[in-house]
């Protein structure tokens, strides 16, 4: 996340449903656990090798800051994952849940599921989380299940952070061109960030974390933008045109009509979600537009206390698998869980 957003406590993350459950949300630039709802830990986002999203190590990371014994205790372990739609396969992320919770129940989802989930509840809809790249699902949580965007900030995220600060850095080296549609202030605002422009490619295009970097930089532009640059003005109306027609891809599905906007992002207030207010007024007029200061933490928390999913889930975006008590516990559920889907596309949702 980018931009400091507030939180929204009543989404259902109720203690009751959190009793011995450990909530983690892997982000593209952070990434968050919690611990029966309570104790709660900071930790990087993902970093990215040849083999996909280096999981174990995040993980080491991320719970150091949690009790050992209450994590290795818990009964309930709800991860919602960003890169899980095509840049790292489900069945991998599973294989390392499993080595670590043998006898757990868990759930690992796209965190594109989590951010439905604590923006909608479980009746449904479409939402867009705005964090460092943009995702995009429209969900009843049984049978329909459409994406849209989340494509990585190569492909796609169009409006997210890393798109929104490339693009700032875009207008910086315009300017040292002296080419068209540069900025003098984000010129300086970027050699402020990363040196001189000569070392931009080094700093940048030799990063696993690439993503994150670039995001790093949208908040430059949303000052740039408030200060009145009209080049910066321009990237935080572009960002809204394209989160508006990923909604009205979303909401082409049979859904409930209402759009939730949230992540990291939206935190900039006024500067995007106004325009983006305009262009869905024009894109989809009958929809119903909320923006909740929730988090996708909460939404996994939601998962995991939630009786009415699908059994088994809706793989790739949503894998359950049950609990498998050790020997001498209560009896094992011994069906098979539905082996994770690896989605044929390189998506980075």
């Amino acid at each position: 996340m980018v931009f400091p957003a507030g939180r929204l406590g009543s989404a259902g993350a109720t203690k009751e449903a959190a009793v011995r459950v450990l909530a983690i949300d892997i982000g593209g630039t952070g990434s968050r656990a919690s611990l029966t709802g309570e104790d709660q830990v900071t930790g990087p986002g993902v970093s990215v090798g040849p083999a996909g999203i280096r999981v174990a190590p995040l993980l080491d990371d991320l719970l150091a800051g949690l009790p050992a014994e209450g994590v290795a205790r818990a009964e309930t372990v709800s991860v919602g994952m960003s890169g899980l739609l095509g840049l790292t396969p489900p069945d991998t992320v599973l294989a390392e849940l499993r080595r670590r919770w043998p006898h757990a129940r868990i759930l690992l989802a796209s965190d594109a599921v989590t951010a439905a989930a604590a923006a909608l509840g479980l009746d449904g809809g479409a939402v867009l989380a705005v964090g460092t790249g943009v995702v995009g699902l429209a969900t009843d949580f049984h049978d329909v299940w459409r994406r849209a965007d989340g494509w990585g900030h190569l492909l796609g995220d169009e409006g997210g952070g890393a798109w929104i600060g490339l693009a700032g850095l875009r207008a910086a080296v315009r300017e040292h061109d002296g080419r068209p549609g540069g900025s003098p202030v984000l010129l300086d605002a970027a050699t402020r960030a990363l040196g001189p422009v000569g070392g931009f490619p080094a700093r940048l295009y030799t990063r696993d974390d690439r993503a994150g970097v670039l995001a790093s930089f949208a908040p430059a532009v949303a000052d740039a933008a408030r200060d009145g640059d009209p080049i910066a003005l321009a990237i935080w109306r572009e960002a809204a045109e394209a989160l508006a027609a990923t909604a009205e891809a979303l909401l082409a599905a049979p859904v409930r009509r209402r759009l939730a906007v949230i992540g990291g992002v939206t935190g900039v207030g006024a500067l995007l979600l106004d325009p983006l207010r305009e262009r869905l007024e024009s894109r989809v007029p009958d929809v119903e537009l909320v923006t909740p200061a929730v988090r996708p933490l909460d939404g996994a928390l939601l998962l995991a206390g939630a009786g009415e999913l699908p059994s088994g889930g809706h793989p790739p975006y949503l894998t359950i698998v049950p609990a498998d008590p050790p020997t001498g516990g209560r009896a094992a559920d011994t069906s098979t869980p539905p082996a994770p889907t690896t989605p044929a596309d390189p998506a980075g949702a």
